[in-house]
């Protein structure tokens, strides 16, 4: 199958790893978008800088399960000079981290735009930071996304931002929701970033109604429609499934959620694919049948 589900461990803070492992196993999920709030933090049982690197990875290999992104809280918009530099150090201890638990990816913000700043001044200072980084995010075989949140969430400044960079051991993250909060469509964002994308991520809202979280589908945010566009452009990577149970402990259980996103995700998924399928073949047969005859048949 082109696109592969995860689901993001913010979903369950409750769930040490071994749980994270076995749960994604058995409902049918082959990744996991890893949330480290770092080593002060707390909140996570599955948070793996509480816990050994060798024993975390062991668990993803012997199960069969892709540790997909290992997601932090770290932020590259600060102007002033000391934040900056914690972020920047910090994010090398998370690539090391990354490559030694076998993820292909780390997640990180652009952030915000403080009072009385450019935001094209930003974005610059953005990118000449994680610029530096690219390379030792090279070395250690680990590629940094920039999740579009807090100022930035439309596809045109991140296209930017990532063309500033130039670097391809940078991408995107994309959370549709955030996108579709701040009033932009995957029709849009999904043709104009394309490969940019390495990292799908999904929930649903009703955006504007006051609702919260709800099932995929359920709300406004176009999840299907997010899924044909990704196929439409060729995307085979993860799209991770994201319940904000960390942060909004009133939300169902994962144990109730998560099972119910991944059949309506694979489901959207092979109907899409099935559909593109025949229309393949619809294709074919007309080509064949208006296809010039060759002289020895005629």
């Amino acid at each position: 199958m082109s696109i592969k589900l995860a689901f993001s461990t913010v979903a369950c803070p409750d769930w040490p790893m071994e749980k994270v492992v076995e749960q994604a196993k058995q409902i049918g999920y082959e990744g996991v978008e890893i949330r480290t709030l770092g080593a002060g933090g707390s909140g996570l049982a599955s948070d793996p800088a509480l816990s050994t690197v060798t024993k975390t990875a062991a668990l993803f290999e012997k199960a069969g399960i892709k540790p997909v992104c290992l997601s932090t809280s770290l932020a590259m918009h600060y102007r002033q000079r000391t934040p900056a530099h914690r972020a920047a150090i910090q994010l090398g201890q998370d690539l090391e981290l990354a490559a030694a638990l076998g993820c292909r990816y780390v997640r990180i913000f652009g952030n915000e735009v403080e009072p009385g700043q450019n935001r094209r001044t930003v974005i610059q200072r953005i990118a000449s930071r994680v610029k530096v980084l690219a390379d030792q995010a090279a070395h250690h075989g680990v590629q940094i996304l920039f999740e579009n949140a807090g100022s930035f969430n439309h596809a045109k400044e991140w296209w930017w931002l990532l063309n500033i960079l130039d670097h391809p051991m940078v991408g995107l993250c994309w959370n549709v929701a955030n996108a579709a909060a701040a009033g932009e469509s995957p029709i849009v964002s999904v043709p104009n970033l394309h490969s940019r994308i390495r990292l799908a991520k999904v929930k649903d809202i009703s955006v504007g109604e006051g609702a919260g979280f709800v099932s995929l589908g359920d709300g406004t945010v176009g999840i299907e429609l997010f899924i044909k566009r990704l196929l439409g452009v060729g995307f085979d990577g993860f799209v991770s499934v994201e319940w904000d149970r960390l942060w909004l402990p009133t939300l169902a259980s994962p144990e109730q959620y998560l099972p119910d996103a991944y059949q309506r995700l694979r489901g959207w998924i092979e109907a899409i694919e099935e559909l593109e399928e025949k229309g393949r073949k619809v294709a074919e047969r007309v080509a064949k049948k208006n296809a010039p005859k060759s002289a020895a048949a005629l």
